[in-house]
């Protein structure tokens, strides 16, 4: 597998996502850059997910979209479980007073002073560990990918964040949108959680499961590009809004952003997958090399 080198890259806030849908594109003199397939109206939803930008915006700010279904699909339990391993890999810390450590077990149950005031021979264990976790999803989608793999997808990193913070991680998730063109990539970012931030399912339900997300919103993101990244990656109607980047082109030291400061990353990559059994092993590897890369480290 080739990898492949990301040049260019884009990235939104949920809020600046949101902003840069209001906005219109720059006038251009190259009439291949004329034509924004984005607001286009069609007779159906087939492909574009809703019949015209209006309805997907509407649907955007409404609230509720796929909310349902992706409560009803059903992620199988050893899958999120999976993740169980990466408990070991949080700190654990001793509560300490100046001179020993405290005896919780005799301090509760006779809560006289000199319990908090032991000596005590053993100092202050502090193991190595992580609590910042950043989840990278490609969100990338060709139309030969059924529905259903859009919800699996967006419900199992639903499940997964859930468990993952119940068990102390902070976890931020990015929806990434990558493209290729002459030898090399731009990759759009929208992030949908902070890592103090309860998880979103509307945002995440738009992001990872609408296929209005991509052939509406992604396609006016390209749009606001410059003249110089719309023709090199294609970003106008005759040049298709971009070519998918292979799966494993993309290695998760390069798709990282700037600021990241997550101590763990994990980029999930299922984009060209058409069958959920493949996206859960997928996912059960992820977790299974970071775990042995959280150890090792």
């Amino acid at each position: 597998m080739i990898r492949q080198k990301i040049a260019h890259k884009t990235i939104y806030s949920w809020d600046e996502f949101r902003s840069a849908l209001d906005k219109d594109p720059a006038s251009s003199d190259n009439k291949k850059l004329q034509d924004y397939a984005s607001h286009k109206d069609a007779d159906t939803d087939d492909w574009y997910g809703t019949q015209s930008w209006t309805e997907a915006v509407f649907l955007l700010d409404a609230g509720g979209w796929g909310l349902d279904r992706l409560e009803k699909t059903k992620v199988d339990e050893a899958i999120v479980e999976a993740i169980a391993p990466l408990e070991e890999y949080l700190t654990d810390y001793v509560p300490t007073v100046a001179g020993g450590v405290v005896n919780i077990e005799a301090a509760t149950t006779d809560a006289s002073p000199e319990h908090f005031l032991e000596e005590e021979e053993s100092d202050t264990v502090i193991t190595q560990g992580k609590r910042l976790l950043t989840i990278y999803v490609n969100c990338w989608n060709h139309n030969g990918i059924p529905e259903e793999c859009y919800f699996h997808r967006g419900a199992l990193i639903y499940k997964a964040v859930d468990h993952l913070e119940t068990m102390g991680y902070n976890c931020e998730v990015i929806a990434t949108f990558p493209c290729r063109g002459n030898g090399e990539a731009h990759v759009t970012y929208i992030k949908l959680k902070d890592f103090q931030e309860m998880i979103d399912a509307d945002r995440l339900c738009i992001a990872m499961c609408a296929t209005f997300m991509m052939r509406r919103f992604l396609f006016h993101l390209q749009e606001l590009e410059s003249e110089a990244v719309r023709l090199q990656y294609g970003y106008y109607q005759s040049g298709g809004y971009g070519t998918q980047i292979s799966m494993g082109a993309i290695r998760d030291s390069d798709v990282t952003i700037q600021e990241d400061q997550a101590e763990l990353v994990f980029w999930y990559d299922v984009s060209g997958l058409t069958d959920t059994d493949e996206i859960d092993k997928a996912f059960k590897t992820l977790v299974t090399k970071k775990f042995t890369e959280a150890k090792n480290a």
